[in-house]
């Protein structure tokens, strides 16, 4: 009996580390294929789970999102256009989907699209982009949040030359929402000179804490003496917070060293001294 048991305790070990071992041996396409289908998810944290998943898994998984862009499911074709928007520049090949995209019946998927494609950032597709504008700028009516952001994203993707979108980003820094205000900061910003009529609303902004690392740097970006001399403190502030995020106070760092002001000089010298 006590060989019955220790055979069967040993199939069972066998059969336990055999699955592990399986499930360790699982092919990139054998991910691939099991996060497209949770694309297909009722849960929404489901879904951009897993397109967030196949953002990372980058290159290797473009062809599989191109092929779900033209899923009849409108969930699985706007994450699809988010994964690839997270691969970015490695997407290339899914450029000419996505600019079919745009004309999507969706209009999330259509924002998410636009998203994207800024995000790949080749010539083509932001050219894809600006000829979008006008729907973009209606998409920032939406009562979805999630297409305001994605629709604001694309904005800023093409910088300058969304000037034209300039009076409905100043209306966007009243959103509701705080993730499409800082996005909106953000696309002031990548506009440059020509937002010159948005520094009222981004001093403004400057009383808003989710947004106010954002306008600073959209002010910084504008380079008015209006706008620098209320972007400044504000940046130095940022600059001096041992609480922010790396990446973002090195960012700050160098709009400061292009500001070229005395405090803003001797903010970043400090600032590089203690690194």
């Amino acid at each position: 009996q006590k060989g019955v048991l220790r055979s069967a305790t040993t199939m069972f070990l066998f059969v336990g580390l055999f699955g592990i071992w399986m499930g360790g041996c699982e092919t990139q396409e054998q991910k691939v294929e099991k996060l497209i289908k949770q694309l297909r998810d009722q849960n929404e944290e489901v879904r951009w789970d897993a397109g967030y998943a196949l953002g990372q898994i980058g290159k290797d998984a473009v062809p599989a999102l191109v092929q779900a862009l033209q899923d009849q499911n409108s969930q699985v074709r706007g994450s699809a256009a988010v994964a690839l928007g997270e691969i970015g520049e490695g997407a290339v090949d899914a450029v000419p989907t996505l600019i079919q995209a745009l004309k999507d019946q969706d209009v999330k998927v259509r924002a998410n699209a636009a998203m994207a494609l800024g995000e790949i950032g080749t010539p083509e597709a932001i050219k894809a982009v600006e000829g979008e504008v006008s729907a973009l700028i209606q998409a920032l009516q939406d009562q979805d949040v999630k297409v305001r952001f994605a629709a604001v994203w694309a904005l800023g993707s093409i910088g300058e030359r969304e000037v034209n979108a300039m009076p409905a980003l100043i209306q966007v820094l009243q959103d509701q929402d705080a993730k499409v205000r800082f996005a909106a900061a953000y696309a002031l910003g990548e506009i440059g000179e020509g937002a010159v009529d948005a520094v009222p609303a981004l001093i403004q902004a400057l009383q808003d804490e989710h947004v106010r690392g954002n306008a600073a740097m959209a002010l910084g970006q504008i380079g008015t003496s209006e706008a620098l001399k209320a972007a400044v403190p504000v940046l130095i502030k940022v600059l001096q917070d041992p609480d922010a995020e790396g990446h973002f106070r090195s960012i700050v760092a160098r709009i400061l060293g292009e500001i070229d002001t005395p405090d803003a000089l001797k903010a970043v010298e400090e600032y590089q001294s203690r690194q």
